[in-house]
C-alpha cells in the first residue's frame, strides 16, 4: 500500500535509514540546549528554531491529512520562538516534535489510498499525497541544514579566535 510506504519514509526521515543521509534524529545527536540556541550565522535560524519549524510543518500536514484544514501560516507558527533556553526546555523540544511525527505518521497509515491524488485545498492546488511526501522532503532538508550547522559550530569552538 503508498500509505504504508509513505509512513515508511516518514520514519525513515526521522530516525534513520534515510536515503539522502542522516536523519532528522541522526543530525540532532550530541546538539546541546547551548548549541541548538546559538545562532550560527548571521540571517540564520538556529538549530532549535529549525526544530520548532519542522515540528511545525508536520503537525500542519497532520491538519491536512485528518481535517483537510488549511493553516494561515503566519511568521511565529512557521517559525516558533524559543522562549526557554534550558536544557529541560530543548528535550521537550525533542520529544515534541517526536510526538508530531509519530501522530502523522500514524494519520498517513489510517488516510484512505483512494483519496492520495485529491487536492486538499483548492488554492495550494497540491494533493494529500504531495502534502505527506513534503512533510519527508521538507524534515530531511532541514535535517541537512543542522548537520552543517552544527559542525559549524563545533568547528568555532575549536579555533582560537584571532
Amino acid at each position: 500500500m503508498e500509505t504504508e510506504r509513505i509512513a515508511d519514509q516518514l520514519k525513515r526521515a526521522f530516525h534513520g535509514e534515510a536515503w539522502s543521509g542522516p536523519s532528522v534524529k541522526e543530525s540532532l545527536e550530541g546538539v546541546t540546549a547551548e548549541m541548538a540556541f546559538e545562532q550560527a550565522l548571521p540571517e540564520a535560524h538556529s538549530i532549535w528554531e529549525l526544530v520548532h519549524h519542522i515540528t511545525a510543518w508536520v503537525q500542519f500536514v497532520h491538519k491536512r491529512v485528518v481535517s483537510g484544514e488549511s493553516v494561515n501560516v503566519t511568521q511565529e507558527l512557521n517559525f516558533p520562538p524559543v522562549n526557554d533556553k534550558s536544557e529541560g526546555a530543548w528535550q521537550e523540544a525533542i520529544t515534541k516534535m517526536e510526538a508530531a511525527e509519530e501522530a502523522l505518521r500514524k494519520a498517513i497509515l489510517d488516510f484512505p489510498e483512494s483519496r492520495l491524488n485529491e487536492i486538499f485545498h483548492a488554492q495550494s492546488g497540491t494533493s494529500y499525497y504531495i502534502q505527506m511526501h513534503g512533510a519527508v522532503q521538507h524534515s530531511l532538508y532541514h535535517a541537512g541544514q543542522i548537520i552543517l550547522m552544527k559542525r559549524f559550530l563545533t568547528t568555532m569552538k575549536k579555533t582560537p579566535a584571532r
